[in-house]
């Protein structure tokens, strides 16, 4: 039975306000190694920081506005979505209510470029390094340099952790991919074929990838497809429309595995379209903006999306860099693997989980009216946060 529809000419307004958002974001080829990407209108860490900063081919280089008594570095690979944002801007803000400056290199997907703006920062008079994603055979030998130079690093997005480094700050991974396969396997009944949405290559995503896999193999009557993917729903959403021309037959896919949020944004709306959202479920992980609109949007097949606290990483990224720079901590005691909280939202709590992530502005940023939400998906269970324990 398909829910029924939200009612209301408000209700109207929004729904053009989410239209344009989808497609903005089925547009965008967000590049990045393993989170999702939404049309949130956030202010990102550069755009916080006056937006004054100059570009090159390669990529974009901003500073906070005010000079503080000390300085730090934050070499970004991208900044194009929410979870690039979010922990970018929450380590700015920590470091310069400490008293610090901040100067942000984006290297707008470029991997050559950011390589070269750690080395620019390490060699630029900085006290301390914030690194946002990237290779960690690549970047080993850089932060090799900013140990002899004095500089504490510490990474986070990586997904694993960087040698001479204090530590990695990401999502468990690991968990968020069994929270989300688990998710998806009941939806289906543990039966029927289910399609693998990712990036070769892209270190957090294969990891994720094989996680599902691992879980799945224990159930016989589960055929798993591989969709290798670009960083680009646009494109994803002809692959999947390819893949329901082939398959038209009600029961012929049971799944999709979306192994972040927005790369499967454009494969969600290609099941709606074809009207078969109710047939066919789909789970991804991050939990951005856009996923919470693919989560409460009518005839979607988008049943759930692990959420992670990106917010919290790039706290905990600066909370330790700077602990260890005014020596309150010994980088010794220090995990190489920090995690990061996560939860599963779903229809039954996704009301709730919405708003832990996002807070109260989320419905007019998101373009929705909370009250029809509330109606259409009543709150029937709590939100579990789940975090690994670490001894």
């Amino acid at each position: 039975m398909k829910p029924s529809k939200i009612q209301g000419g408000k209700k109207m307004r929004k729904v053009k306000k989410w239209c344009a958002l989808l497609m903005a974001s089925v547009m965008l080829a967000g590049t990045l190694t393993g989170c999702a990407v939404d049309e949130k209108t956030q202010e990102s860490g550069s755009e916080q920081a006056g937006d004054e900063g100059k570009s090159d081919e390669g990529g974009k280089i901003t500073k906070s506005e005010k000079e503080g008594s000390f300085k730090v570095g934050i070499a970004a690979r991208e900044i194009t979505n929410d979870y690039n944002r979010n922990i970018v801007s929450a380590s700015q803000k920590m470091i310069e209510d400490a008293g610090g400056s901040v100067v942000i290199a984006d290297a707008q997907a470029d991997v050559q470029k950011h390589n070269e703006n750690i080395e620019n920062l390490i060699n630029s008079g900085i006290d301390g390094l914030i690194v946002h994603l990237g290779d960690p055979e690549q970047m080993a030998p850089l932060m090799e340099e900013a140990e002899k130079k004095g500089i504490p690093v510490i990474t986070n997005g990586v997904g694993s952790p960087v040698a001479h480094t204090i530590g990695d700050v990401n999502g468990d991974d690991p968990l968020m991919a069994t929270l989300a396969s688990d998710a998806l396997l009941a939806s289906i009944g543990y039966a029927g074929d289910v399609y693998v949405v990712w990036v070769p290559g892209a270190p957090l995503l294969e990891t994720r990838k094989r996680i599902f896999e691992a879980v799945a193999a224990d159930y016989p009557d589960v055929k798993i497809h591989e969709v290798p993917a670009e960083h680009n729903p646009a494109k994803v959403q002809t692959q999947i429309e390819e893949i329901l021309t082939a398959n038209p037959d009600e029961g012929s896919i049971a799944g999709i595995f979306g192994t972040y949020d927005q790369l499967v944004s454009g494969a969600s709306e290609a099941i709606r379209r074809a009207g078969r959202g109710q047939e066919i479920k789909m789970v991804a992980i991050d939990g951005d903006v856009l996923g919470f609109q693919m989560l409460f949007q009518e005839d979607s097949p988008f049943i759930s999306t692990v959420v992670m606290d990106t917010e919290s990483i790039g706290k905990q990224s600066a909370e330790l860099l700077l602990g260890v720079m005014d020596g309150s901590v010994d980088p010794k005691t220090i995990s190489p693997k920090i995690p990061a909280s996560c939860y599963v939202a779903t229809r039954k709590n996704g009301v709730e989980a919405a708003e832990m992530k996002w807070g109260k502005n989320f419905w007019e940023d998101a373009g929705l009216v909370k009250e029809d939400v509330e109606k259409q998906f009543p709150k029937k269970e709590d939100v579990i946060v789940a975090l690994p324990s670490i001894p």
